[in-house]
């Protein structure tokens, strides 16, 4: 044992040993007694109390909460715009096609979109804007395009603004 309970333990067993000796010899109790005080430093207590515990907690569960749902938000100012101009299967002609826009001045992007295991499309995006509204004078632009020799006489009438894809 500890110097400290041993301590204790012969002070309780002292107690006991002059309550019994003062009941059988006399009436008269006599002069009070001291009471042994232990010190409160000397207590066992728990290093973090249940307050503390509750509020790291709680805490931990905001801080996850919040961490999961601000990546979840929708960011307007992360949200790019684009003209998808066309849809392909062939990459060929996709890739003509977009080499056509560059060389007119569009700032043109030849995508592939996987449709299927099997089936693969191809898209030129045209613009990256941060809003639809910016686009609509490229969007006209586009569906009046005639092109000689390359995919009709308006490749791109079927053009529309959507967002631009995060990959």
């Amino acid at each position: 044992m500890t110097p400290k309970k041993r301590h204790l333990l012969d002070i309780l067993r002292d107690e006991e040993s002059r309550r019994d000796s003062a009941q059988h010899s006399t009436p008269n109790p006599g002069p009070p007694r001291k009471r042994a005080v232990v010190p409160s430093h000397t207590a066992i207590r728990p290093k973090i109390s249940v307050k503390v515990v509750a509020l790291i907690f709680a805490a931990a569960v905001v801080f996850v909460f919040s961490y999961n749902f601000a990546g979840r938000s929708p960011d307007v100012s992360n949200t790019r715009y684009c003209v998808v101009a066309a849809e392909f299967d062939s990459q060929d002609l996709a890739h003509e096609l977009a080499t056509k826009l560059v060389s007119l001045g569009y700032n043109a992007l030849l995508a592939q979109r996987r449709v299927s295991s099997t089936e693969v499309n191809f898209e030129i995006y045209v613009g990256n804007q941060p809003s639809e509204s910016a686009l609509n004078e490229t969007l006209a632009n586009l569906q009046a395009l005639t092109l000689d020799g390359l995919g009709g006489a308006n490749p791109f009438s079927d053009a529309r603004i959507k967002p631009l894809p995060k990959n």
